[in-house]
Order: structure tokens, then C-alpha cells, then sequence
């Protein structure tokens, strides 16, 4: 997971600092705001990491009968340098299967969250669709394409957020899509657990330093001596 002290938003924090009236909270929101969109793509690089990566794919495809059995993980960033791109329909991984029995390609499309834009169901399996016709014809490889939601284990709210454009059988759960890849799936929860942990730490640190938050919980703390000693005057009577 990304970690909100080093988010460094291009954009100006005018829309948050608008919101609270206050430049500091709005820097930290908008802090907050890029970390969530940052989750994605550090979500790819951590499964990247674990993987055995191809970095070449005209490469990999010319001399695939020449590879061990195993699973193979092309990053996005390589099919789009490859003679195997379809522009602006290239999906985030393809994960070639090699074994005695087998050759089967996985086209997948990664979502790092659980709460989908509906919107963009057709668009999503079109996309994927059309990479799927248009590698399946070149390779000599069993072709399907998926939707991984990475935090979501049931299939079927899955299959409902994109409004049922996607069925069981063409969504992927983050576990399924770590056994495939032959990477713990539990691990990498773990080390997004602890990114996690540091998030909570510096947005609570970072919030009281704030004058405007630290004059409220300093009346704040006032009112509760206040009240403490209302009540032990009342005892005391």
C-alpha cells in the first residue's frame, strides 16, 4: 500500500483548503486523497516484485517452447512496448501458464478496490474482450481474460458491481490470482497491513500539529478539566 507521507500531489490543494477554510487540512486531505489513487499502482508494482517477470514479450513468445514449465508474468509497461500492443486496450497483466499439458494465457485487469464504477462495465469488458481477439489470433496459447478485484473474496459481488457485464467464471478473486501466480497472498496483505499502520500513525501526528486542530482539542481538553471538576466540587457538597 502507499504510504501518505510520501504522496507529493502535482495538483494544487486549493479544492480541499476551500472545503475546511484551513491550507493545512486541506494539504493533509488532498495528501490522503493521492494516496488512495496511488494504491493501484503500487498494488501492480508489489505483485510485479513477487513474480517471474518477462521483459521482453516478442521475446518470451518466439522462444516460449524453450522455457521450463512455470508461470510468467508480463507487466503492462512491457506489452505496450511490444509488436503485441493494441493501443489504449491493453490490459494491466498477462500471465502466460506453461506446463506438459497446458499453454494457457490469462489477459487481467487489475482492480485494487472493491466499490466499482458501474459506469464503466461495458468499457471494461470491451477492452478486454478486444485484447483477447486480437493476441488470441497470434498465439498458440488457450486465451481468456478477467477482472481481479485484489480486496474482494466473493465472486458474485463482484459479478454485481459491474453489473453482471463480467460472469463468475471471468472475475478473479486477489487470492486466485496469487495461487496463479504461485506468490503469498497473505504476505503482501501483510505488508500493505503495515503501510497501513504508518498511514494511521503520520495522518494522526500530522492532524494535531495542525493549529486549528490543536486549538480544538486543546478547549476540548479544557472542557473535560472543567467538567472533572464540577463534578469533584459536587461530591465534595
Amino acid at each position: 500500500m502507499a504510504k501518505i507521507r510520501n504522496a507529493n500531489p502535482k495538483t494544487s490543494s486549493g479544492g480541499y483548503t476551500r472545503v475546511f477554510d484551513d491550507e493545512n487540512l486541506g494539504k493533509l486531505i488532498q495528501q490522503v486523497q493521492s494516496t488512495v489513487i496511488s494504491n493501484g499502482a503500487e498494488l501492480e508494482k508489489i505483485i510485479i516484485q513477487k513474480s517471474n517477470t518477462i521483459d521482453d514479450l516478442d521475446c518470451f513468445l518466439s522462444e516460449y517452447n524453450n522455457k521450463s514449465d512455470g508461470v510468467y508474468l508480463c507487466p503492462k509497461n512491457v506489452i505496450k512496448k511490444s509488436s503485441y500492443r493494441l493501443n489504449k486496450h491493453e490490459p494491466d497483466l498477462i500471465i502466460f501458464e506453461i506446463n506438459d499439458k497446458t499453454h494457457r494465457c490469462y489477459i487481467i485487469e487489475l482492480k485494487d478496490g472493491d466499490n466499482f464504477d458501474t459506469k464503466k462495465s461495458d468499457g471494461e469488458f470491451s477492452t478486454l474482450e478486444q485484447f483477447q481477439n486480437h493476441l488470441g489470433k497470434r498465439i498458440q496459447f488457450i486465451t481468456d481474460f478477467f477482472i481481479c478485484s485484489f480486496n474482494q473474496e466473493n465472486k458474485e459481488i463482484i459479478v454485481k458491481g459491474f453489473k453482471n457485464r463480467f460472469t463468475e467464471k471471468q472475475v478473479m478473486t486477489g487470492a486466485e490470482l496469487c495461487r496463479l501466480l504461485q506468490i503469498s497472498y497473505h504476505s503482501i496483505l501483510q505488508d500493505r497491513e503495515a503501510d497501513a499502520s504508518d498511514n494511521r500513525n503520520y495522518f494522526v501526528e500530522t492532524l494535531i500539529k495542525i493549529p486549528f486542530v490543536k486549538s480544538k482539542l486543546a478547549d476540548e481538553r479544557k472542557k473535560l478539566i472543567d467538567e472533572q471538576e464540577f463534578y469533584d466540587t459536587s461530591d465534595d457538597t
